[in-house]
């Protein structure tokens, strides 16, 4: 299986409705520190409490973060990462994504 073929079988169909999509559990995992350590999570934390009423702020974040992550996965870098999930969400629904992993992000601080 290629690098591009695995991502796009991680982003299942269900990622932006589903709050409990395995994609979505695992990035929520990346964000507690639980991928590259306590420090990570602590320097996330921190910059979602930063700005958590900025959402253009949080969702660049979201963004570079999730791309990191499926980077990760992937064994890939985050700039190919990205350029598969939006090929895999397509245009249309890729903000209802970017929501969706805001709500992710916040719901680490709460």
């Amino acid at each position: 299986m290629t690098k591009k073929e695995q991502i796009r079988r991680d982003l299942e169909d269900t990622i932006i409705t589903d709050d409990n999509s395995p994609t979505r559990r695992f990035f929520r995992c990346w964000l507690d520190g639980s991928y590259l350590g306590e420090q990570h999570y602590r320097r996330n934390q921190s910059y979602i409490k930063e700005n958590l009423s900025n959402k253009g702020r949080l969702r660049s974040f979201v963004i570079a973060e999730f791309a990191k992550y499926i980077a990760h996965d992937g064994d890939c870098s985050p700039s190919y990462a990205r350029c598969i999930v939006l090929e895999k969400i397509g245009r249309d629904n890729i903000e209802a994504l970017n929501d969706k992993l805001i709500e992710d992000a916040r719901e680490l601080v709460a």
